[in-house]
């Protein structure tokens, strides 16, 4: 049998192999030689069953064997036998010998105290409908330095009040859109004939036909999202080939993750205290109960999982951090040292995502 008939259980080898000969107008038996052993050894792989047989050290290449190895006889000594030879004598890192904290609401108000004075967001943003239609304007100025706005069909995912989505089509020129899983009072007014305003769950109801969309906007909606993944994808769907997606979300590792700054001023509330203790600290504050403000628990590298899996390509992507937090790390490692560092000085990922044009 030929080497080319040993190989037509695997037709792509065989048509590189007659590829290759057919273009040699020389040494064609030195090749044939070359190419019968190739698929002897494809061939043999093919039959080869059970486990891997280790290669015994004879048999090893030179490279991979020492060359000044000496054998030794026999099994050698046996090491001292000591009695409870596991037990600790010392240790490098260890109890300091001071109790473990409870995470109590008597904690939680102490540290609130502590921080009252250089709270870990000192000066809230507003509410009022003039700062958000400011904070609206900044916003979408920002991304327009990055990305071209202008007489584009835009969608901005989880709009709220919708001012970016009015801002969108009279600042910008865009045809505009905004989607949430609620109607806000304010959509009436703000409703023209380029500014539209949709209640529906996007990944669910899928409201939008393919390529709806050159743009997208969502700013800090995707760590409220209970289905990242479905929705990402239908954001893909939805945008065009060629579509970018700007997108900046709260990391759920981050310093300020609860949502709960106005109340709570120390890092990382969220990671120490459950939410029971935290709907105590309200109720004892004479505030309706609250608990911390997120839905998913989405990591960075998570994030950038489920961009790259639905297909999107990143052309940016930047971070909003700060420096940790050394004393407060410190004080509370045996709950903070389970995340890596470098998580929990993110607040926000933004990124550019790109669907690749067709």
């Amino acid at each position: 049998m030929t080497a080319l008939r040993r190989a037509a259980a695997y037709p792509p080898l065989r048509r590189t192999l007659k590829a290759l000969i057919g273009r040699l107008p020389v040494g064609r038996a030195r090749f044939m030689r070359f190419a019968r052993s190739v698929a002897d050894g494809v061939d043999r792989g093919s039959r080869r069953r059970g486990p891997a047989v280790a290669t015994p050290a004879e048999n090893l290449p030179k490279h991979l064997v020492s060359a000044t190895a000496k054998p030794v006889a026999g099994d050698g000594p046996d090491p001292p036998l000591v009695e409870d030879a596991v037990a600790i004598t010392d240790r490098r890192y260890g109890p300091s010998g001071k109790a473990a904290p409870v995470f109590d609401v008597a904690l939680f108000e102490e540290l609130n105290e502590e921080y009252a004075s250089k709270p870990i967001v000192p000066q809230p943003r507003g509410n009022d409908p003039a700062s958000a239609a400011a904070r609206a304007r900044k916003r979408l100025d920002m991304v327009h330095e990055e990305v071209d706005l202008t007489g584009r069909r835009a969608l901005e995912f989880g709009c709220g009040a919708g001012f970016e989505v009015w801002m969108l089509s009279h600042r910008f020129d865009a045809d505009a859109t905004g989607i949430d899983i609620v109607a806000r009072k304010s959509w009436p007014s703000l409703t023209d004939e380029h500014t539209r305003f949709v209640m529906a769950d996007l990944a669910v109801d899928q409201p939008f036909p393919p390529d709806s969309f050159d743009r997208i906007v969502s700013f800090s909606v995707f760590e409220h999202v209970t289905h990242p993944h479905g929705t990402l994808r239908e954001l893909y769907r939805v945008l065009r080939p060629g579509g970018l997606a700007v997108i900046g979300a709260n990391l759920h590792r981050g310093p300020m993750a609860s949502h709960r700054y106005r109340e709570v001023f120390f890092p990382w509330p969220h990671l120490l205290f459950t939410d029971d203790v935290f709907r105590e600290f309200y109720a004892r504050k004479g505030l309706p109960p609250a608990g911390p403000s997120w839905v998913n628990r989405l990591t960075w590298a998570e994030y950038e999982g489920l961009f790259r899996r639905v297909g999107f390509r990143l052309r940016s992507l930047r971070f909003t951090e700060r420096p940790l937090d050394e004393a407060f790390y410190e004080r509370f490692e045996g709950v903070l040292g389970r995340y890596p560092r470098w998580d929990l000085t993110k607040d926000f990922f933004h990124v550019v995502a790109e669907k690749p044009a067709q």
